[in-house]
């Protein structure tokens, strides 16, 4: 019994940690924008702060474009953002 309890109390706190980190951009999102032909050069391509960071997250922080983004994936209903998305912004380059 109170191993069954230690796995359901492990499996809740690990489902609410994946649910408080709602984006994953990663530098690497930069390199797959440019071999994807997009001009991004750092995070603020789509962030509004120089070095985003995961922990504190907030959607403020991304500009139009990265908030465009967070809604592609929300209608894709993927897991991640795709930086091959980026070719599809309606905003311009």
């Amino acid at each position: 019994m109170a191993h069954s309890k230690l796995v359901a109390l492990a499996s809740t706190a690990l489902l609410s940690l994946v649910a408080t980190v709602p984006v994953s951009a990663t530098p690497q999102m930069i390199k797959q924008a440019k071999d994807a032909g997009i001009p991004a050069q750092n995070c603020q391509y789509c962030h509004t702060v120089a070095v985003p960071k995961k922990e504190g997250f907030k959607p403020e922080d991304l500009n139009e474009r990265g908030k465009w983004l967070l809604s592609e994936k929300d209608k894709q209903k993927a897991k991640e953002v795709k930086a091959e998305w980026l070719k599809n912004y309606p905003g311009g380059k």
